[in-house]
């Protein structure tokens, strides 16, 4: 009786778990992050693509959306292209600032700013799932380091609220 017992409250355990297991799953197999084109006129260094991509990465793991994030030309297996997204985009605009005028005046004034256009697009057939825009405005002392890092984690929650309003 006593094994009966155990067997059942480990059976109605396991039964309790599995909904919330199933519901943190990632929604997509994996993810391909490219380097940002930039518009004429975007003056940043070579390296700042780099960190943008690299902190973007680490964004998108954050959001739990997907099970693998992986660099650009990456290949994905067959039976996961279905499930597989790809991110790129283009920096539209970037600003230095000015710090003088961030420190005499205040209230975001004299911030610098960047102004990019993102496309997750599904891999197996190019289908745009979301087209975003996305606006940044730091501290003009702060580096380009900062400022990739405030472009990815303002990009990834987007692309977070993007899918998830998609696919309800």
């Amino acid at each position: 009786m006593r094994l009966q017992t155990g067997i059942a409250v480990l059976v109605a355990g396991l039964a309790a778990v599995a909904p919330v297991y199933a519901k943190n799953a990632p929604k997509y197999k994996t993810v391909e992050t490219k380097h940002f084109d930039r518009a004429e006129g975007v003056e940043l260094t070579p390296e700042f693509s780099d960190y943008l991509n690299a902190e973007l990465r680490t964004e998108l793991q954050k959001t739990k959306l997907f099970g693998e994030i992986i660099g650009e030309g990456e290949i994905v297996d067959e039976a996961d292209v279905a499930a597989s997204l790809i991110v790129s985009g283009t920096l539209t605009e970037y600003k230095k600032g000015n710090v003088a005028t961030a420190l005499l005046v205040g209230f975001g004034a004299g911030n610098r700013s960047l102004k990019m256009e993102a496309n997750v697009t599904r891999r197996s057939d190019g289908q745009s799932l979301a087209s975003l825009q996305v606006h940044v405005r730091v501290d003009p002392r702060w580096s380009e380091r900062f400022l990739a890092r405030e472009a990815a984690e303002n990009l990834a929650k987007e692309i977070k609220h993007a899918l998830q309003h998609a696919s309800s």
